[in-house]
């Protein structure tokens, strides 16, 4: 019963907390960095791969939200819009083309909801995922990132991608469809596991 009244509490200080950021107090700023930086670390460890490139563009990501904040409206949770800053980042800071992809938004007759992970058990399972997720071509890796790790609805997706809802489908049926056929040996086991995003090592561990 307690359990809304206090999700309630955490999201008006959370609020608060944004609005004397955005005013300019470093403190508040600090405080915002310490609870989201590992999230937005995770996530540009699923898009990279790499520890250090991760963290550096954490860094940047926070760098830039520190000069933006200010103009931000509010709209949507401040996770999402700190993941837009990183996403715009990570794609900025990549050195090589990116894959062609067929961009057909008609949707297929399998549903992108038919997910892996829902199929692996065991950490070795787990790491083979990893794994499975960094091969993936880079559109559809985004997508399978911000959608089944990060959690975020198609149309958080769509806008960080600037791209239509039917493209989010299409290409998180096609990663899904990748890494079906990647993990082929690991879905055996019955059961549920819980996504990657959960599980890196690493944390960015420097401050503003």
């Amino acid at each position: 019963m307690l359990e809304e009244p206090l999700t309630s509490m955490i999201w008006s200080a959370e609020t608060r907390t944004i609005k004397k950021a955005k005013a300019g107090d470093t403190a508040a700023f600090a405080a915002l960095y310490d609870r989201h930086a590992p999230l937005v670390y995770r996530f540009l460890f699923r898009l990279t791969g790499n520890t250090a490139t991760a963290e550096d563009l954490t860094q940047d990501t926070f760098l830039a939200a520190f000069q933006s904040l200010p103009d931000w409206r509010g709209e949507g949770k401040l996770s999402t819009y700190l993941c837009g800053i990183a996403f715009r980042r990570y794609t900025v800071s990549r050195r090589r083309i990116l894959p062609t992809e067929d961009l057909d938004d008609s949707l297929p007759t399998s549903h992108p909801d038919d997910d892996p992970l829902a199929s692996l058990t065991h950490k070795e399972a787990e790491q083979a995922m990893a794994r499975a997720i960094a091969d993936l071509p880079d559109l559809s890796r985004e997508v399978y990132v911000l959608i089944r790790v990060e959690g975020m609805s198609y149309k958080e997706a769509a806008a960080i991608l600037d791209v239509p809802i039917g493209t989010v489908q299409s290409r998180l049926w096609r990663a899904t469809r990748f890494l079906q056929t990647a993990l082929a040996p690991h879905l055996s086991d019955p059961g549920v596991v819980t996504p990657p995003s959960s599980s890196p090592d690493l944390k960015a561990r420097s401050t503003v």
